[in-house]
């Protein structure tokens, strides 16, 4: 075989495996997340004696979204977000916790997750339109009630990027939440291919433009100043594998005051809760005691 051929034969054989990769990173990262028993078993909150009203809402862009009213006596509501391609029945326990304590509080399903209209996964992007549309259903349900959001890892990302822009949202806490998704996207690259994020990041997000999703337009690190004066308390694992706790040390770096910054040595991506149920209730309970009216 001829050099050139040889060296073009090869070149060929790199690209491909290259596009390749890229396509198998954005399929997992983005395309539909395959179905699983666990779906048909979804708790409500039913199952922890709690009463609860579905909420009709729909997205500006026209999807329906599974979303539970959990109603409270305090003249304020906390909205709960949680994670990628995470089920709504996930954040009932921080749910359940905060209506004892007397707060009105939603939680919704994001686009493409089970009880939700079909739609592809954004990684926060396109997500923020559903925050939007929960916010605005809770005001039409409950009229001018300040609201509080609180989100986990993407839905933290998303909570901090609407409340940025939304001036119905009086205080705000995230749980792992990171800082930008392509700097997660770089980051995640690096340590699990062998090849390097910066030539295989602008694919994906290309990839990603296919949806509709700008993943440049989406950064939480980039809005989170304009929160203040609101209250902003940031909560992060201290051996967070999935989004490191240095995405938290960058958003309160950013952010305007008053701000508070809780990192939890030894704990996992999401795992504040867990690691100390008791713990972790009274720290967001005291934040938006301190935060709320009423």
């Amino acid at each position: 075989m001829r050099p050139r051929r040889l060296v073009s034969d090869v070149a060929a054989a790199t690209a491909a495996g290259w596009l390749g990769v890229c396509a198998l990173v954005y399929w997992r990262t983005f395309g539909p997340f395959p179905g699983t028993a666990r779906d048909l078993r979804r708790l409500t909150p039913a199952d922890f004696a709690l009463s609860y009203e579905e909420l009709q809402v729909r997205t500006a862009d026209g999807l329906r979204l599974l979303t539970w009213l959990l109603p409270g006596a305090r003249r304020a509501v906390v909205v709960v977000s949680g994670g990628y391609r995470g089920h709504i029945s996930d954040v009932l326990g921080i749910a359940a916790a905060l209506n004892r304590a007397g707060f009105p509080v939603v939680a919704y399903g994001w686009r493409g997750t089970p009880g939700s209209d079909h739609a592809p996964h954004t990684l926060g992007a396109l997500e923020q339109r559903d925050l939007e549309a929960v916010i605005d259903a809770v005001e039409v349900r409950l009229g001018h009630l300040p609201v509080a959001l609180l989100g986990y890892s993407m839905g933290g990302a998303v909570s901090l990027s609407v409340a940025a822009e939304d001036l119905r949202v009086s205080a705000v806490c995230t749980d792992s939440a990171f800082a930008d998704p392509v700097d997660l996207l770089m980051e995640r690259a690096r340590r699990r291919l062998p090849l390097p994020g910066a030539v295989m990041v602008p694919v994906m997000t290309a990839l990603a433009g296919r949806t509709g999703a700008r993943l440049h337009d989406f950064s939480p690190i980039s809005r989170v100043g304009r929160i203040a004066p609101r209250p902003l308390l940031l909560i992060h694992g201290g051996a967070d594998a999935s989004v490191p706790v240095e995405h938290a040390r960058r958003l309160f770096a950013a952010a305007g005051d008053p701000k508070e910054l809780c990192v939890l040595p030894g704990v996992p991506h999401v795992g504040a809760y867990f690691a100390d149920r008791a713990g972790y209730v009274e720290r967001v309970l005291d934040f938006f005691d301190r935060s709320l009216p009423g």
